[in-house]
Protein backbone atom coordinates (compact mmCIF):
# COMPACT_ATOMS: atom_id res chain seq x y z
CA UNK A 1 0.00 0.00 0.00
CA UNK A 2 1.24 3.51 -1.20
CA UNK A 3 1.40 6.34 1.59
CA UNK A 4 0.22 9.62 0.73
CA UNK A 5 0.68 12.79 2.04
CA UNK A 6 -2.23 14.26 3.60
CA UNK A 7 -4.00 17.62 2.26
CA UNK A 8 -5.17 19.60 4.94
CA UNK A 9 -7.97 21.50 3.67
CA UNK A 10 -8.80 23.44 6.65
CA UNK A 11 -5.84 24.78 7.68
CA UNK A 12 -3.13 27.51 5.58
CA UNK A 13 -0.47 24.75 5.51
CA UNK A 14 -0.53 21.70 3.32
CA UNK A 15 1.97 19.01 2.59
CA UNK A 16 3.83 18.91 -0.62
CA UNK A 17 2.56 15.82 -2.41
CA UNK A 18 5.15 13.76 -3.71
CA UNK A 19 6.32 14.39 -7.43
CA UNK A 20 5.32 18.12 -7.38
CA UNK A 21 8.20 21.12 -7.46
CA UNK A 22 8.34 21.55 -3.71
CA UNK A 23 9.16 17.91 -2.77
CA UNK A 24 11.87 18.12 -5.29
CA UNK A 25 13.30 21.63 -4.21
CA UNK A 26 13.89 20.43 -0.76
CA UNK A 27 15.08 17.77 -2.04
CA UNK A 28 19.28 17.85 -2.25
CA UNK A 29 20.64 15.91 -4.52
CA UNK A 30 23.54 12.97 -3.59
CA UNK A 31 25.19 12.64 -6.88
CA UNK A 32 27.90 14.92 -6.77
CA UNK A 33 29.29 15.69 -3.00
CA UNK A 34 32.65 17.32 -4.13
CA UNK A 35 30.52 19.66 -5.30
CA UNK A 36 28.62 20.59 -2.33
CA UNK A 37 31.32 20.60 -0.60
CA UNK A 38 33.02 22.54 -2.97
CA UNK A 39 30.29 25.40 -3.01
CA UNK A 40 30.02 25.72 1.11
CA UNK A 41 33.66 25.99 0.70
CA UNK A 42 33.06 28.72 -1.47
CA UNK A 43 29.85 30.43 0.41
CA UNK A 44 32.15 29.82 3.88
CA UNK A 45 34.76 31.64 2.39
CA UNK A 46 32.76 34.59 1.01
CA UNK A 47 31.24 35.22 4.33
CA UNK A 48 34.44 35.58 6.10
CA UNK A 49 36.25 37.41 3.16
CA UNK A 50 32.52 39.71 3.99
CA UNK A 51 33.21 39.76 8.13
CA UNK A 52 37.02 40.42 7.58
CA UNK A 53 35.95 43.26 5.76
CA UNK A 54 33.33 44.86 8.03
CA UNK A 55 35.75 43.97 10.63
CA UNK A 56 38.46 45.94 8.95
CA UNK A 57 36.33 48.89 8.04
CA UNK A 58 34.93 49.63 11.93
CA UNK A 59 38.34 49.15 13.18
CA UNK A 60 39.11 52.13 10.36
CA UNK A 61 36.57 54.06 11.70
CA UNK A 62 37.73 53.74 15.30
CA UNK A 63 41.42 54.47 14.41
CA UNK A 64 39.89 57.68 12.81
CA UNK A 65 37.60 58.80 15.46
CA UNK A 66 41.02 58.36 17.78
CA UNK A 67 43.32 60.66 15.78
CA UNK A 68 40.55 63.20 15.83
CA UNK A 69 40.69 62.91 19.52
CA UNK A 70 44.46 63.10 19.52
CA UNK A 71 44.67 66.22 17.26
CA UNK A 72 42.02 67.95 19.40
CA UNK A 73 44.13 67.08 22.60
CA UNK A 74 47.49 68.36 20.96
CA UNK A 75 45.45 71.47 20.20
CA UNK A 76 44.57 72.11 23.54
CA UNK A 77 48.50 71.44 24.75
CA UNK A 78 49.60 73.63 22.53
CA UNK A 79 47.35 76.63 24.20
CA UNK A 80 48.11 75.43 27.34
CA UNK A 81 51.61 75.37 27.01
CA UNK A 82 51.92 78.99 25.00
CA UNK A 83 49.38 80.53 27.87
CA UNK A 84 52.35 78.98 30.49
CA UNK A 85 55.21 80.36 28.69
CA UNK A 86 53.27 83.94 28.94
CA UNK A 87 52.94 83.15 32.75
CA UNK A 88 56.13 82.37 32.99
CA UNK A 89 57.67 85.49 31.02
CA UNK A 90 55.15 87.80 33.37
CA UNK A 91 56.58 86.31 36.55
CA UNK A 92 60.36 86.86 35.50
CA UNK A 93 59.71 90.21 34.73
CA UNK A 94 62.72 92.27 36.57
CA UNK A 95 60.63 95.05 37.51
CA UNK A 96 57.59 92.75 38.43
CA UNK A 97 60.14 90.53 40.59
CA UNK A 98 61.87 94.10 42.47
CA UNK A 99 58.18 95.09 43.68
CA UNK A 100 57.34 91.72 44.95
CA UNK A 101 60.68 91.91 46.66
CA UNK A 102 59.89 95.07 48.18
CA UNK A 103 56.84 94.64 49.05
CA UNK A 104 56.49 91.13 50.51
CA UNK A 105 59.93 90.47 51.41
CA UNK A 106 60.74 93.60 52.75
CA UNK A 107 64.13 93.96 50.69
CA UNK A 108 65.61 97.27 48.97
CA UNK A 109 68.35 97.32 46.13
CA UNK A 110 72.09 96.98 47.57
CA UNK A 111 74.18 99.73 48.60
CA UNK A 112 77.95 99.56 46.93
CA UNK A 113 79.12 98.62 51.15
CA UNK A 114 76.96 95.32 50.41
CA UNK A 115 78.87 94.22 47.26
CA UNK A 116 81.86 92.21 47.79
CA UNK A 117 83.65 91.74 44.72
CA UNK A 118 86.12 88.26 44.36
CA UNK A 119 88.95 88.71 42.29
CA UNK A 120 90.52 85.67 40.99
CA UNK A 121 94.20 84.87 41.21
CA UNK A 122 96.00 84.31 37.99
Amino acid sequence: MKASNPTYTNHAISWPRAGTLASKALHIPKKNPAKTITIASLILFLFLLLLVNVWVHIDFIHVGYQMAQLKHQEKMLKIEKRNLMILKASLLDDSKLQALAKKKFHLSPLTRTQIITIEEER
